[in-house]
């Protein structure tokens, strides 16, 4: 599935190029990310670009380091108006809590759970859908933002119990323990960062119920104008990326369009269609320009649209246009 990810942050990686001498457009335009978009409240970058950017950062910065220093180089508004929710909430829990529902603003890819332990508060990062190729960079730039915004909104005292990295353990191992100030596992199954229970419900003295209140319901209207905006444009997008699957169930495309099956179907009845109509259509659209396409044989066409057997799409072609598949090549080539 393809992933979006929020412009505005992006401003991170253009400042430590930046500080390292590097031109920051260059890196962008290589990679195909237009800077202006940056500056754009609602900006959005394809999750795939915004990683090739860092890997083209890991190429040419001379420091594997670089990451951490992310901790330096961010301000509350590359995070939108999740960053000044964060920094008003009345705990640090509030603060996670808040993380967890709206990540998706970050990055629709990635989903945060928080799990008690005893006197323990894990956070964990995971990924939506198959498995982003994710640079070091961007796991260490992670947790280095994650807890210089905790550090703000708690005090420059805190430090983490524990923090789990899924890369292995680099030469310059020491500036991760100079910054976050815990022990470190590398080589982890899983990203994650570990606070004392304590740390995480005790007040946090700049808390502000209303501003958090405020930034919350901007925080609402940008995740629904993301879930729902145009979303039959989503679903069929996300049906033409699982169909070499096979026939993609409805409950798979709800997930990857970030809600349940009931509430996929009943936003799509209210715009006046359904998912099998949908699913067709996707087929249709596509199975005509792949069967334009003669590079293509008909039995690569049928798994292509995630047909089980090439009779099937022959029968689905000929319902859609009157014609077998092999007929209208015949047609477009006499």
């Amino acid at each position: 599935m393809t992933g979006t990810f929020l412009a505005s942050l992006t401003r991170v990686l253009w400042r430590l190029l930046e500080h390292y001498k590097i031109s920051p457009e260059f890196v962008f335009r290589e990679v195909g990310m237009d800077p202006a978009l940056m500056d754009e409240p609602r900006g959005r970058y394809r999750v795939e670009k915004a990683m090739s950017a860092w890997a083209k950062a890991e190429e040419l910065i001379d420091d594997p380091c670089f990451g951490l220093k992310a901790a330096e180089f961010w301000h509350p508004p590359d995070l939108h108006a999740l960053g000044y929710a964060f920094l008003a909430s009345s705990t640090l829990r509030t603060a996670l809590d808040r993380l967890v529902r709206h990540v998706a603003i970050v990055n629709d890819r990635v989903r945060f759970s928080i799990d008690e332990k005893g006197e323990q508060v894990i956070c964990t990062h995971g990924f939506v859908g198959p498995k982003l190729a994710m640079p070091t960079a961007v796991e260490d730039a992670r947790w280095a933002l994650f807890v210089s915004l905790c550090r703000r909104s708690h005090g420059e005292n805190l430090n983490p119990a524990e923090i789990w990295f899924q890369h292995p353990e680099l030469s310059c191992s020491g500036d991760y323990y100079g910054l976050f100030r815990c022990p470190i596992i590398f080589g982890a199954e899983t990203s994650a960062i570990v606070f004392a229970r304590s740390d995480v419900y005790s007040p946090l003295p700049a808390a502000n119920r209303e501003l958090a209140r405020a930034n919350d319901q901007i925080l609402t209207n940008l995740l629904s104008e993301l879930v729902d905006g145009d979303l039959i444009t989503k679903v069929k997008k996300a049906i033409a990326e699982e169909l070499p699957s096979g026939s993609p169930k409805d409950d798979v495309i709800a997930k990857a369009v970030f809600m349940s099956s009931r509430n996929l179907h009943r936003k799509l009845s209210a715009q006046g269609t359904n998912y099998s109509k949908l699913l067709d259509a996707v087929r249709r659209e596509l199975a005509q320009q792949y069967v334009a396409d003669f590079s293509l044989s008909l039995s690569e066409i049928s798994f292509l649209l995630g047909f089980s057997e090439q009779s099937a799409f022959s029968r689905a072609f000929r319902r859609w246009t009157g014609k077998a598949p092999s007929a209208s090549r015949d047609a477009a080539t006499a």
